[in-house]
Formats: structure tokens, sequence, C-alpha cells
């Protein structure tokens, strides 16, 4: 009579693969949440340069005359420069008494972000 055995359970062998898909798996997901992480991180710092760019374009659109010349500063993280200059290219165009004024705002932060916005206004 032959003896019929039943084998309960897994082998060596399947546990052994099973382990190393859920690490590969694991590795993988460590990865993308570093990676988005990452992105979330230059996302925000890119945003605050751009409300602080945005904001020093305001203020000097909302002055009297703009004043040519160049302002520089830091805030937080960001240090920024302010260009105010007459346009050239466009008085022609500007009425009489008046002058186009270009207004750039380059902020900076971090090694490598830059982030740089024009404006013209007309003023006295």
């Amino acid at each position: 009579m032959a003896s019929e055995r039943h084998q309960h359970g897994f082998t060596l062998v399947e546990v052994m693969c099973a382990i190393a898909i859920a690490a590969m798996a694991l590795v993988f997901l460590l990865r993308g949440v570093s990676t988005s992480g990452t992105a979330a991180v230059t996302m925000e710092q890119h945003l605050g340069a751009r409300i602080l760019a945005r904001s020093l374009l305001d203020i000097e659109r909302a002055g009297d005359s703009p004043e040519p010349g160049t302002r520089e500063g830091e805030s937080g993280p960001y240090r920024w420069r302010l260009d105010v200059s007459t346009d050239g290219a466009t008085q022609s165009h500007a009425p009489r008494g008046w002058k186009f004024y270009r207004i750039s705002a380059e902020v900076n932060w971090g090694p490598r972000g830059r982030l740089e916005l024009d404006t013209v206004r007309l003023g006295k």
C-alpha cells in the first residue's frame, strides 16, 4: 500500500521568490515617494519666488512714477533684484510728456533656482 503524503504550506523557493518580489516592489514605491517629495519642494520654492516677483512688480507699478535704477534685497531663502529703466524702443509710441518704463524682477534661490518677470509701465 502506497502511502500518500500531502504537503501543506510553501516550499523555501516559493517563499524566497515572494520576498524578492516584495523587496523590488518596496524599492520602486520608495523611489516614487522620494521623487514626488523632491518635486513638491521644487514646486513650493518656485511658487514662493513667483509670488515675491509679482509683489515686487505690483509695488513698483502702484507707485507715482518709477525711478530708474536697481534695487536688491533678500526675503527668506530668496535673493531678489529689481531693475527699472526707460524703454528706448517704445518711447516713440508714448504720449507727449510720458515715458515707458521697463520693470524687471529677478528672484534667485538655492543653487539653481532662478525666475525673472518683466512688465512695462507708463509714467512721467
